[in-house]
């Protein structure tokens, strides 16, 4: 007894499929590294001079994400451990990188400061964002380094 199988495969799914598996990952790996990269980044902020944050709004307003096509893919904006009123920093934050997002394609990131006197913070000599832009490479680096390839 001989039995014939004939099977037909839609290459364009297939390939459809693979694409979705890769960006995953990718998605996930690079949410690991640019958590660990801004929290380096945080902790170097913090350990410098710091600002008082009474609402906690500038802190929790400080946060980043990765989007694809215009379409968020991760996000992280955290509360402020302090302040009286933390929440609104993250909606704030979070207004802020979305607005930037509209304009964007491909793969990228937005790291935002979402209060509007945070620029009056940095020029007093308080660091709220641009060490994160400055020290980011180097964070990114080491975060690379001690999160290793995607396994």
């Amino acid at each position: 007894m001989k039995i014939e199988l004939e099977i037909t495969t839609n290459m364009n799914a297939l390939a459809l499929e693979v694409q979705r598996e890769i960006d995953k990952e990718v998605i996930q790996h690079l949410s690991k590294v640019l958590e660990r990269g801004v929290e380096l980044v945080r902790n170097k902020i913090t350990n410098g001079k710091a600002y008082d944050d009474h609402t906690g709004n500038l802190r929790s307003s400080t946060g980043f994400i990765i989007y694809k096509d215009g379409k968020i893919v991760h996000t992280s904006f955290k509360e402020s451990p302090v302040g009286t009123d933390r929440a609104t920093g993250v909606k704030e934050g979070l207004q802020i990188a979305l607005d930037v997002l509209r304009e964007s394609t491909g793969w990228g990131v937005v790291l935002v400061s979402g209060m509007e006197y945070s620029s009056w913070v940095e020029k007093k000599g308080f660091d709220v964002l641009r060490g994160a832009y400055i020290n980011l490479d180097s964070a990114l680096k080491q975060a690379f380094a001690e999160l290793g390839s995607f396994e």
